[in-house]
């Protein structure tokens, strides 16, 4: 069974974990790109915002405007209540249908929610609404684990078990290092990239890029990308 993200304490202790590592290789590379593509005049769609983290992120940054969905009423709670929330909104989502009119964002980005949905069908479901709800010549970013990294010690995670592999649509545990020393265990889902590939492509996105960052210290006596960035297009 996946991590059910409606739970309070759920939500509370990955909001207490140290996402550095996340921010440093993942959300603000994928913000520069962002930039320097399109600018800040935009109006980003969070798809999967969670607690608003990576939106607060896009402001931060300059972005104009950020609209983030999520399935969690627990999540949206803290994103509209949080005091950083600057030109963002939030709102519930309970289908795959976004209640948004089409060609409205500049940009979507989805962070780590892949692998937190463990039915393709469901995948190929977000992609089509991302890119109903994008203007043409917009972009789509997927942020989510590298699937190479599986079973690598990082410095605040492991993202599953070194002794087995895992095929696509395999459920994997996760295991995030809090501040306090303890360990908070989740489950996700293992997804190839050719998965990924293949449901953009599907969904109608074109100039599909994958970016793999290695920019680390050598941990655990290799150099690995944690994370893995899926940008495209919408002709």
């Amino acid at each position: 069974m996946s991590t059910d993200w409606m739970i309070e304490e759920v939500s509370h202790q990955f909001d207490f974990y140290d996402d550095y590592l996340e921010n440093q290789l993942g959300y603000q590379p994928l913000i520069d790109d962002l930039i320097a593509r399109l600018g800040t005049q935009l109006s980003v769609l969070d798809y999967g915002c969670g607690g608003g983290k990576v939106s607060r992120r896009l402001i931060a940054r300059g972005i104009e405007q950020v609209t983030g969905v999520d399935i969690s009423n627990v999540m949206i709670d803290k994103a509209n209540t949080h005091p950083d929330r600057g030109n963002s909104h939030y709102q519930q989502v309970t289908s795959g249908k976004l209640p948004f009119d089409d060609a409205i964002f500049n940009a979507a980005i989805c962070c780590y929610v892949f692998i937190n949905n463990d039915d393709k069908t469901e995948l190929l479901k977000i992609a089509k609404e991302a890119h109903r709800t994008i203007q043409s010549g917009g972009y789509f970013y997927i942020l989510d684990t590298n699937p190479d990294s599986t079973g690598v010690k990082f410095s605040s995670f492991k993202n599953g078990d070194s002794n087995i592999e895992y095929r696509d649509g395999d459920k994997r545990p996760v295991y995030l290092d809090l501040p306090d020393g303890n360990v908070f265990k989740i489950i996700d889902t293992h997804w190839d990239m050719q998965t990924y590939i293949s449901v953009l492509r599907e969904a109608g996105f074109e100039n599909i890029d994958i970016v793999e960052r290695i920019k680390l210290d050598q941990i655990s006596g290799k150099y690995c990308a944690p994370f893995v960035l899926c940008r495209c297009t919408k002709p």
